[in-house]
């Protein structure tokens, strides 16, 4: 080159910009392989927290109760009384319990129906284990499942 041309620029990147670029899709990676193992672990734990969860409870407590029910049709459900008195936050409370209980055994016995009623010959009474309030009138315990599950049918 002479000394009156004007030198040319250099090509490709700069080395301070290629090492950034190595240290970003580094830093991705290493994100990209803990947050992996992250959902290994996650994965790996679910049957442990699935085992523990209501609706998992519900349905083995209800099992041997499905086998002595009809596979479909609808049954009658009773279960715990909302009690009397009790401050108005207490009275919700209870009547929330009460609808989860009967939604959850809805879910653990369908696709049979449960109808909150006593028309039905057939209902399942669901109570609290340890307590048992009185029963439909013109009812029979036809079998005891225990922990407050039990099977009525309407007297002959």
């Amino acid at each position: 080159m002479s000394a009156g041309t004007p030198s040319l620029p250099e090509h490709g990147p700069k080395p301070w910009v290629v090492n950034r670029a190595r240290a970003g899709i580094a830093l991705v990676l290493l994100y990209a392989a803990a947050s992996g193992v992250a959902w290994i672990r996650l994965a790996a734990s679910a049957p442990a927290r699935a085992a523990s969860d209501e609706i998992s409870s519900y349905e083995r407590r209800f099992i041997t109760l499905r086998a002595a029910l009809p596979a479909r049709g609808v049954v009658g459900y009773v279960g715990d009384p909302d009690p009397e008195g009790g401050t108005p936050d207490q009275r919700e409370a209870n009547s929330l319990l009460h609808f989860k209980r009967y939604l959850l055994a809805q879910y653990a016995l369908a696709p049979l129906v449960l109808i909150e009623s006593t028309e039905p010959d057939v209902v399942v009474g669901n109570f609290d284990p340890g307590s048992r309030p009185s029963l439909p009138s013109g009812f029979h315990i036809e079998r005891d499942f225990g922990n407050g599950l039990v099977l009525l049918r309407r007297a002959p």
